[in-house]
Protein backbone atom coordinates (compact mmCIF):
# COMPACT_ATOMS: atom_id res chain seq x y z
CA UNK A 1 0.00 0.00 0.00
CA UNK A 2 2.92 2.48 0.58
CA UNK A 3 4.59 1.75 -2.60
CA UNK A 4 1.33 2.67 -4.19
CA UNK A 5 0.47 5.49 -2.37
CA UNK A 6 4.42 6.67 -3.49
CA UNK A 7 3.35 6.18 -7.18
CA UNK A 8 0.27 8.14 -7.03
CA UNK A 9 1.88 10.84 -5.31
CA UNK A 10 4.83 10.39 -7.59
CA UNK A 11 2.72 10.41 -10.69
CA UNK A 12 0.87 13.19 -9.80
CA UNK A 13 -2.27 11.85 -9.12
CA UNK A 14 -2.71 12.40 -5.50
CA UNK A 15 -1.22 15.24 -3.17
CA UNK A 16 0.68 14.06 0.31
CA UNK A 17 -2.15 15.23 2.24
CA UNK A 18 -4.72 13.45 -0.13
CA UNK A 19 -3.38 10.46 0.67
CA UNK A 20 -2.91 10.49 4.61
CA UNK A 21 -5.95 11.80 4.17
CA UNK A 22 -7.27 7.97 1.94
CA UNK A 23 -4.96 6.37 5.03
CA UNK A 24 -6.96 7.94 8.15
CA UNK A 25 -9.94 7.33 6.84
CA UNK A 26 -9.50 3.53 5.62
CA UNK A 27 -7.73 2.94 9.04
CA UNK A 28 -10.83 4.29 10.90
CA UNK A 29 -13.44 2.33 8.78
CA UNK A 30 -11.39 -0.85 8.80
CA UNK A 31 -11.18 -0.33 12.84
CA UNK A 32 -15.27 0.70 12.42
CA UNK A 33 -15.41 -2.84 10.00
CA UNK A 34 -13.74 -5.22 13.09
CA UNK A 35 -15.55 -3.75 15.53
CA UNK A 36 -18.83 -4.87 13.86
CA UNK A 37 -17.59 -7.66 12.54
CA UNK A 38 -16.15 -9.00 16.00
CA UNK A 39 -19.27 -7.73 18.44
CA UNK A 40 -22.53 -7.67 16.36
CA UNK A 41 -21.78 -10.56 13.29
CA UNK A 42 -19.50 -12.98 15.49
CA UNK A 43 -22.57 -14.08 18.21
CA UNK A 44 -24.92 -13.88 15.66
CA UNK A 45 -23.06 -16.28 13.17
CA UNK A 46 -24.14 -19.88 14.71
CA UNK A 47 -28.00 -18.33 13.96
CA UNK A 48 -27.30 -16.98 10.80
CA UNK A 49 -25.58 -20.65 9.67
CA UNK A 50 -28.78 -22.53 10.73
CA UNK A 51 -30.79 -20.59 7.98
CA UNK A 52 -32.01 -22.68 5.31
CA UNK A 53 -30.52 -20.22 2.52
CA UNK A 54 -27.03 -20.66 4.72
CA UNK A 55 -27.20 -24.24 4.77
CA UNK A 56 -28.05 -24.35 0.70
CA UNK A 57 -24.77 -22.34 0.32
CA UNK A 58 -22.96 -24.68 2.67
CA UNK A 59 -21.73 -22.11 5.16
CA UNK A 60 -20.30 -23.76 8.66
CA UNK A 61 -19.01 -22.82 11.57
CA UNK A 62 -15.03 -23.82 11.74
CA UNK A 63 -14.27 -21.99 15.28
CA UNK A 64 -14.11 -25.03 17.28
CA UNK A 65 -11.90 -26.64 14.84
CA UNK A 66 -7.65 -25.93 15.50
CA UNK A 67 -6.27 -26.90 12.96
CA UNK A 68 -8.47 -26.00 9.85
CA UNK A 69 -6.06 -27.70 7.11
CA UNK A 70 -5.28 -30.55 8.74
CA UNK A 71 -8.95 -31.69 9.59
CA UNK A 72 -9.90 -30.78 6.22
CA UNK A 73 -6.67 -33.20 5.31
CA UNK A 74 -7.89 -35.91 7.02
CA UNK A 75 -11.30 -35.64 6.19
CA UNK A 76 -10.78 -35.71 2.68
CA UNK A 77 -8.22 -38.50 2.96
CA UNK A 78 -11.02 -40.63 4.90
CA UNK A 79 -13.81 -40.20 2.58
CA UNK A 80 -10.87 -40.83 -0.30
CA UNK A 81 -10.43 -44.33 1.42
CA UNK A 82 -13.93 -44.94 1.84
CA UNK A 83 -15.31 -44.37 -1.47
CA UNK A 84 -11.77 -46.61 -3.06
CA UNK A 85 -12.98 -49.53 -0.47
CA UNK A 86 -16.69 -48.63 -1.63
CA UNK A 87 -15.47 -49.23 -5.70
CA UNK A 88 -12.98 -52.21 -4.66
CA UNK A 89 -15.61 -54.18 -3.31
CA UNK A 90 -18.44 -53.50 -5.84
CA UNK A 91 -15.62 -54.66 -8.44
CA UNK A 92 -15.40 -57.85 -6.95
CA UNK A 93 -18.95 -58.67 -6.80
Amino acid sequence: QIIEASYRIYLQYHTWNQVLCGAVVGIFLACMWFLITQFTLTPLFPIIAAWPISEFLMLRDTTLIPNVMWFEYTSHRAESRTRQRKLVSMKSQ
